[in-house]
C-alpha cells in the first residue's frame, strides 16, 4: 500500500481537490483507495466524499479518527499510525491524507508515514515564500512548511525509513503563458534543485475541478448529456499522467479519455 500525503501550511492552494481527484481516478481505475481528512476546520473532503455517496458515485472509503477535535498532546501521539496499518492489512493499494494548512502534530505524522508528499501550490510569489522559504531566514513564515520536510526527512533517515518522494503541483496554472507564471516556473526549478523535491507537475484551471464541491462529481464522472468537453478530457488526462507516475500503473490513449 502507498500512502500519498498532500499536504502545505499556506491554504487554498487546492489540497482538497487534489485528493479527491487523484483519490476518484483510482478507484474508476480500479485500485481499492482509502482518504482520511485532517482539516478538522473545513472537512471539504469529508463534504466530498459525503455528497459523492449520496449521488450514488463510485469513491474512495473515508477513514475518520474517532477523536479527530482533539488535537494530540504530543508529537509522538502516533494516531495514524495504527490506521495505515490496518488500511494495509484490509488490502488497499492507496491512502491518500489530506491535511490542513495549519501545524498540528497529526499533520507531523501524515508526512512522516507517507511514502509520497505533493505539495499543490498556486502561480504566486506567495506561495513559493509560504512553501519554500528557508527556516533561519529573516522573512520565514512562523509556521515553516520547508522546516516540517527537513525535520520529517531526519526523523526518517533516523529511523532508517526508506526516502520519500516529494512533488509540488502547480494548480489552477493559467492556460496561456503569463509572466508570472515563468517566473514561478523558474522558481521552482531553483527549488527543486535546492530542496530535493522529484519533479512538479502542473493542472490547469478548469471549472469542473472547482465544481466539484457542488455535488461531488469530477472530470472522471460522466456528466448528465453524456458529452464531455474538451476541458474535461484534459483534466482526466493531467490527473492520470500524475497518478500513473504515483503508482506506476499505465494508462491507454482511451482510458485517458
Amino acid at each position: 500500500m502507498q500512502v500519498i500525503t498532500i499536504s502545505g501550511f499556506k491554504g487554498g492552494t487546492g489540497k482538497t481537490t487534489l485528493a479527491a481527484l487523484i483519490g476518484v481516478a483510482a478507484v474508476q481505475d480500479g485500485l481499492r483507495v482509502a482518504a482520511l481528512d485532517l482539516d478538522r476546520n473545513t472537512r471539504n473532503l469529508t463534504n466530498f466524499l459525503t455528497l459523492r455517496r449520496a449521488s450514488g458515485l463510485a469513491s474512495p472509503d473515508h477513514v475518520m479518527l474517532m477523536d479527530l477535535d482533539r488535537p494530540a498532546k504530543r508529537k509522538s501521539g502516533k494516531r495514524l499510525e495504527p490506521l495505515v496499518h490496518m488500511a494495509r492489512m484490509d488490502g488497499y493499494d492507496l491512502l491518500i491524507i489530506d491535511t490542513s494548512s495549519g501545524a498540528q502534530t497529526d499533520i507531523y505524522e501524515a508526512h512522516l508515514l507517507a511514502d509520497v508528499i505533493i505539495t499543490p501550490m498556486n502561480e504566486s510569489p506567495a506561495d513559493v515564500h509560504g512553501l519554500f522559504t528557508p527556516p533561519k531566514a529573516q522573512s520565514a513564515p512562523q509556521n515553516n512548511y520547508r522546516d516540517l520536510i527537513d525535520t520529517v526527512r531526519f526523523d526518517r533517515m533516523r529511523a532508517r525509513m526508506p526516502v520519500q518522494r516529494w512533488h509540488v503541483c502547480r494548480n489552477r496554472a493559467s492556460a496561456l503563458p503569463t509572466r508570472i507564471g515563468r517566473i514561478i516556473s523558474d522558481q521552482i526549478d531553483n527549488m527543486a534543485a535546492e530542496t530535493g523535491f522529484d519533479s512538479s507537475w502542473q493542472l490547469r484551471d478548469r471549472v469542473a475541478h472547482r465544481a466539484i464541491s457542488l455535488d461531488g462529481r469530477t472530470v472522471f464522472d460522466e456528466p448528465a448529456d453524456g458529452h464531455l468537453t474538451m476541458s474535461e478530457i484534459a483534466g482526466r488526462s493531467e490527473v492520470r499522467a500524475m497518478l500513473a507516475e504515483l503508482t506506476g500503473l499505465q494508462y491507454s490513449v482511451s482510458a485517458a479519455a
